[in-house]
């Protein structure tokens, strides 16, 4: 069944700021996708503002080839709706311990980095986005190291907390990890005590979901290809999943949901993600239904 754009709405709309109210918010990136069509109202010359008449958080993703300058910083900050917040994914070069081979600069594809974690470098990546953008939250994205390298937890796990505890206060901070193998006890045990959300992501999601302590921050966050992916497969399941755990513990989640092509899978059609979010959403109504006042009066 195809909906049309104002039904779409008027069933996607009370959905989102319902969950809003309970702290589980949804991002829809990348945010001009054709996956989207039909969510954002085309009579609006402001598709920035558009977008944030729908959903209450965006991401923006901040890295080698992408480092917004302050003025547009401040524009986006100045273009979307009271209410809304961004969160900002940080992969700077100092997220970096083996530079990759698609990096801007020839001179530093596939070379370890000297700076790799260093407190000032990410300090310094992260004072113009505290100052200009003023986000929610700050998430460093932390790329691969290999198994063959000879880097060991005990020295990710110290540096990364070096890192940590020189961050710039102004907001909530995350981290996300490309090494699945790293995500040890010791690992969420410290971002938990710092309050530092540990941020589920990439094909790992349904394994990821069920590790203890993987949403033990006050703040918990996701991003996932679920809309583009088989629904009912795990992705989907496990989206589900981190859903019901936040609400059921009084957490907040911020879920941000691609159109599928960051994990390279097939570009779902035009208008295909409004409907598949509806579904989605539709299909924890009654988890929803749970947490209000009146039924909570009423028993």
């Amino acid at each position: 069944m195809t909906l049309h754009c104002e039904e779409l709405r008027e069933q996607l709309l009370p959905r989102l700021h319902a969950w809003g109210r309970h702290g589980i918010h949804f991002g829809l990136s990348p945010r001009s996708s054709l996956a989207w069509e039909g969510l954002f109202d085309r009579r609006e010359a402001n598709r920035a503002a558009s977008y944030s008449k729908v959903c209450d958080t965006a991401l923006l993703h901040v890295g080698p080839s992408h480092v917004p300058d302050t003025a547009a910083l401040a524009q986006l900050r100045r273009e979307m709706h009271d209410g809304f917040g961004w969160t900002v994914l940080v992969e700077s070069d100092h997220m970096f311990y083996r530079f990759p081979y698609s990096h801007p600069e020839r001179g530093k594809r596939g070379a370890l980095n000297p700076a790799f974690l260093d407190p000032d470098g990410v300090r310094a990546a992260v004072a113009p986005l505290l100052q200009h953008l003023r986000p929610r939250v700050i998430v460093l994205r932390i790329g691969p190291i290999y198994r063959t390298e000879a880097f060991r937890f005990e020295e990710f796990h110290e540096a990364l907390m070096c890192c940590l505890d020189a961050l710039l206060p102004g907001c909530r901070y995350g981290v996300e990890i490309a090494s699945p193998e790293f995500v040890l006890p010791m690992y969420l045990e410290s971002l938990r005590r710092r309050d530092i959300a540990h941020v589920l992501s990439g094909p790992s999601l349904p394994d990821a979901v069920g590790i203890p302590g993987a949403l033990s921050a006050g703040v918990c966050m996701l991003r996932s290809g679920c809309l583009a992916a088989e629904e009912e497969g795990d992705e989907w399941l496990a989206v589900r999943r981190s859903i019901r755990l936040c609400l059921e513990e009084g957490k907040t989640l911020y879920a941000y949901l691609n159109d599928g092509t960051e994990e390279g899978r097939e570009e779902m059609k035009r208008g295909e993600g409004g409907e598949r979010l509806v579904r989605l959403l539709a299909e924890l109504d009654v988890d929803l239904a749970r947490r209000s006042p009146i039924k909570r009066r009423a028993a």
